[in-house]
């Protein structure tokens, strides 16, 4: 899974990132996705912060609701 790191603003302009201006300089905060197996994302979470990003729980939670609903969406159409 490619990551980015070191991009630009210009660069990540497509994914409508927070950017952060502070004593720590300027930068682009972190965004999180979660994929399907076609690479589709079904969510995603914009930090503003350090507080608001995607906990561990959360992203197991996210991946569980979906294995979950691909199981109700199959039974139903079967």
């Amino acid at each position: 899974m490619p990551i980015a790191y070191g991009v630009t603003r210009d660069q990540v302009a497509g994914f409508d990132a927070w950017h952060g201006d502070n004593d720590h300089g300027k930068f682009i905060q972190p965004m999180e996705f979660l994929l399907s197996r076609g690479g589709t994302v079904y969510a995603s979470m914009y930090a503003s912060g350090p507080i608001g990003r995607m906990g561990v729980e959360e992203a197991i939670n996210g991946v569980n609701y979906r294995i979950n609903r691909r199981k109700t969406l199959s039974k139903q159409n079967s």
